[in-house]
């Protein structure tokens, strides 16, 4: 064959592929399981971004292969649940028989890529011989405890007729077709996903476990673990206590309000005594329509007071209002908090907007960390109360400040009261030693902070508490001041616009700010004030302290608490996974026995949603109806089905072991493959399935299915890959970019290798044609090289130096998902490989092994073109030589006192005398060094030489 011509290539290599099982090779002892999360079956078939996942785990499987493992890459097809059943709705056909037409397309279209794909492992979620196992691990969860039917609000797509769980939502919205969700209390099955919180949270730090960090985060912020305390408010007039909960209990001195959720129970027990009871009423109503995310999501706080209803501060006896407002949800927590705007930002806007009381009860304390007054470690510290003066001019916009002499330090006016003086007395008498200033009109008092630092003078570390005062001057009357004071500092008038570069203690520059009016609630840890006994305390010393005195009062305890709920596992649709339990007037909820496994969907024309509580299974009587399987009476058959996601949290484990009928899978073939060592999918997975998936690992792991404690050792997400427009691909914008199009026109390897090239992995790319036409011309590059081959060459040093360098850049760029610079060392590779005139035969296979991954169908075809009989697939990944990726010469960087001055080429193995003398050949290192001396010679092999002078 003269010219590359894939249409020839392509079809010839998958054929051989799939007859000699290539993929199938499961006996080495070293094992690599690579796992795409498996396509959603949709009517549309794929589009150029849906593969680019798939392609990565296949560049990767084929890479393991190279290097001696056995690869499991299976891949199946996730099919129940919303989409398909709308679809099938919309177009009039039965959900089974349009997921058995587009598995057939999907798999067709996936063919013409080569993936190594094991197509003896495949399975649907909608084959009853695998939701067999899916209803067994929910008997399973049941037996244990772990479902259970629950009447609790949820929320509710009166498009799609059926419960969705928060994590199906987006802004409020439906996640499938984009209706408002709304707030509805019906009968549904729930997963007590939250028995597993501490479990699923601090197992994201397995040793081992290699998940981006962003996806980790997003799993600990919906997770939302809390420490904090339960504390009971007492209704004043009143016998009922409403508990609140708080992670900051040290700050329930500034609580100047409560609140409580709109479905609080305590509401209605309360209507008789609430003074604006209509006003409260349509709030609550109001509030019903709005979705638990789009309540956790408000940027506008509303709420509405209880008049007539306040709430006694079991520390200080103080009366607060009480407010129900819908950014406070009643499962979280108590459904109750306590409100302190000083120090928390939601509180705080609120306050704001209903001009409510604001209280600073914490205040910050810096620690000084740089010189001067740099914290001494390990010295402990003198706590001293103290205080701060701000003072500005009588007429001017200027304030005094103080230029110490003996260090570099600049600041207001500081010190400390003497015995029988209060603060402000103190405050005073400090402006008037130290600047000589008499006569002060004390304008406010600004909140309290607190410095750790080191008092120079006094050779030790101090602890200040600050009480800061805001003064004006009456008149510019003032007095010398002493001596020693003139030799320890200079006084001097600042300007307003000067002030904050002029002050060195970061808590001064703080409190100069909130001087400004740059209002915020301090929401950190620090140290109480106005907090009686707890005061000057600092905020984790506090919550140990009051936490025990509410135990000890017996009003109050210690809490956990998390954002994440139970999981909702129930869908009012015909498309979902029967739920193995039988409905008895006598015995309650029963699981039927595993015998009767699967429970199979029954044949119907009619599936639509009925709307209501009860699924389309409802209306088939003749498979609801039957008996109990504990009592023998009548008995019905649950009419919900599972969401989609139950067949999607443990289908990696059916891949090892698909056609087991007696097991979920069989112990030995679990241990030999899991966890998963590669697994590959969109981010927007983080907080649903890939938690789900855990969860239910995790259950399988406590009854003995499985061996490890978590189901996935690394993740990677995948960037989306974006309509050429720059908007996602989507039919509606009519940009949409068919692979069948473009694998006709270029080829598979070409958009194989133009979407691992096309930006880093996890990137969101646009589509570009013309980069695909780039790649494309790379491959008929690497095909023409083949005329160049020889047995022999004469020896080139700078090419087989690049070689080796390219072989462990591609090596390195593999493991770590760096595809797109992997392939741009190739083509730096094959651009020099041009220029030559003849290439060594031994040299262009490692070419094409270190390709083969990408562009394996080429790769096939030319080592077969070499005298090949044997598959590349069958051969070894190519080890780099250390000796010949060492650059001969490198560029030495010449600095003096560390600020580059100059460079030279000069061999690599360069010794640090050579280097040395060297660079004082060097005429702009002359100049520097003349006349100077040369204090020392700070050599980095390699990099450069640092001369001290």
């Amino acid at each position: 064959m003269e010219n590359y011509d894939p249409k020839l290539i392509e079809p010839k290599w998958q054929e051989f592929w799939l007859k000699e099982g290539i993929y199938k090779n499961y006996e080495k002892s070293k094992k690599f399981y690579a796992l795409d999360m498996f396509p959603y079956i949709s009517g549309s078939g794929i589009h150029v971004g849906h593969p680019k996942g798939y392609i990565a785990t296949d560049v990767v499987s084929r890479f393991k292969m190279l290097q001696g493992y056995s690869v499991l890459h299976p891949m199946g097809w996730d099919a129940f649940g919303l989409p398909a059943e709308n679809y099938a709705i919309k177009n009039k056909i039965n959900p089974n028989i349009f997921v058995k037409e587009n598995i057939i397309r999907f798999k067709k279209q996936l063919e013409m890529f080569g993936f190594t794909y094991d197509w003896d492992r495949e399975f649907s979620t909608t084959d009853p011989n695998y939701y067999k196992w899916t209803q067994w691990i929910f008997l399973k969860l049941f037996e244990k405890g772990l479902a259970y039917e629950s009447n609790e609000p949820v929320n509710w797509c009166s498009s799609c007729k059926t419960v969705l769980a928060n994590e199906d939502l987006e802004k409020g919205l439906c996640e499938r077709c984009g209706t408002q969700v709304v707030q509805k209390k019906m009968r549904q099955w729930v997963l007590k996903m939250t028995d597993y919180a501490d479990r699923l949270l601090y197992d994201l730090d397995t040793e081992g476990l290699d998940w981006e960090e962003q996806i980790l985060e997003q799993q600990r912020n919906w997770i939302g673990r809390s420490e904090g305390a339960e504390i009971e408010f007492q209704i004043s007039n009143s016998e009922f206590k409403i508990k609140v909960y708080t992670t900051r209990v040290d700050t329930i001195f500034g609580c100047t309000y409560c609140v409580i959720a709109p479905e609080h129970e305590t509401v209605q027990k309360l209507k008789n005594k609430i003074e604006n009871w209509d006003e409260v009423e349509k709030y609550l109503i109001e509030s019903q329509n709005k979705t638990e995310l789009e309540r956790m999501e408000l940027k506008d706080k509303t709420g509405v007071e209880l008049k007539g209803i306040k709430l006694i501060n079991p520390f200080n006896g103080e009366s607060v209002p009480l407010f129900a407002a819908d950014y406070v949800l009643a499962h979280y927590g108590t459904g109750a908090v306590m409100a302190v705007p000083a120090h928390d930002e939601r509180d705080f806007e609120f306050a704001k907007k209903y001009n409510l009381p604001i209280k600073n009860v914490i205040g910050p304390c810096f620690c000084q960390q740089t010189e001067p007054g740099k914290i001494k470690e390990k010295e402990p510290f003198e706590e001293r109360d103290a205080v701060l003066a701000i003072v500005k001019h009588q007429d001017k916009d200027e304030y005094l400040g103080l230029k110490w002499k003996q260090v570099d330090w600049k600041t207001f006016i500081t010190g400390g009261p003497e015995e029988g003086q209060t603060a402000e007395e103190a405050a005073r008498m400090e402006v008037l030693e130290e600047t000589g200033y008499k006569n002060l009109k004390l304008i406010k008092e600004l909140p309290m902070v607190h410095s750790k630092f080191y008092h120079v003078p006094k050779k030790l570390n101090r602890l200040a508490h600050f009480r800061v005062f805001y003064f004006e001057l009456e008149n510019d009357e003032h007095q010398e001041i002493s001596e020693i004071d003139k030799k320890r500092h200079e006084v001097v008038w600042v300007t307003k616009e000067k002030v904050e570069t002029f002050l060195t203690p970061e808590s001064q520059i703080y409190t100069w700010q909130t001087l400004l009016g740059k209002e915020k609630p301090y929401v950190d840890d620090g140290v109480l004030a106005n907090s009686d006994k707890y005061s000057s305390m600092t905020s984790e010393e506090a919550r140990e302290k009051m936490t025990e005195w509410l135990e000890k009062e017996k009003i109050g305890e210690k809490k956990i608490n998390y954002k994440m709920r139970d999981w909702v596992f129930s869908r009012q649709r015909y498309w979902g996974e029967p739920i193995p339990i039988v409905h008895c007037e006598k015995c309650g909820a029963v699981a039927i026995s595993e015998k009767e496994l699967p429970l199979k969907l029954p044949e119907v024309e009619n599936y639509e949603p009925t709307g209501t509580e009860e699924g389309p299974l409802a209306n088939i009587t003749e498979w609801v109806n039957t008996t109990c399987p504990k009592c023998g009476g009548p008995g019905k058959r649950e009419t919900n089905t599972m969401p989609q996601w139950a067949g999607s949290s443990w289908y990696y484990l059916r891949y090892i072991d698909p056609k087991n009928n007696e097991a979920l899978v069989e112990k030995n073939k679990e241990k030999d493959w899991m966890p998963v060592d590669l697994y590959v999918g969109g981010a927007e997975h983080a907080t649903r399935h890939l938690l789900y998936a855990r969860f239910w690992h995790k259950f399988l792991y406590d009854i003995k299915v499985v061996s490890t404690k978590e189901p996935f050792k690394k993740l990677v997400h995948v960037g989306l890959v974006d309509g050429e427009d720059g908007r996602k691909m989507s039919k509606r914008w009519g940009n949409v970019v068919n692979p069948d199009d473009v694998i006709n026109e270029f080829g598979v390897d070409s958009l194989r290798l133009y979407e691992m090239f096309m930006g880093p992995f996890s990137q969101n790319i646009a589509w570009s044609t013309d980069g695909v036409k780039g790649v494309r011309r790379f491959l008929e590059k690497v095909w023409k090289l083949q005329k160049k081959v020889i047995d022999q060459v004469v020896e080139n040093k700078k090419l087989e130096s690049l070689l080796h360098k390219t072989i462990k850049k591609v090596t390195e760029d593999i493991k770590n998902f760096r595809f797109n610079t992997a392939i741009s060392a190739m083509m730096i590779l094959v651009n020099e490989l041009e220029k030559g005139k003849n290439i060594l035969s031994t040299n262009y296979k490692l070419l094409i092994t270190i390709l083969s991954p990408f562009a394996p169908h080429i790769a096939e075809e030319l080592w077969e073109k070499l005298g090949h009989k044997d598959s590349i697939f069958l051969q070894s990944w190519p080890e780099y030589d250390p000796e010949l990726i060492r650059d001969e010469k490198i560029t030495l960087v010449l600095q003096i006192n560390g600020k580059v001055r100059d460079s030279i080429e000069v061999d690599a193995g360069i010794s640090e005398k050579e280097a040395k003398e060297l660079a004082m050949q060097s005429e702009k290192i002359k100049t520097w060094v003349s006349g100077k001396e040369i204090k020392k010679v700070i050599f980095v092999k390699g990099k450069l030489i640092n001369i001290v002078i």
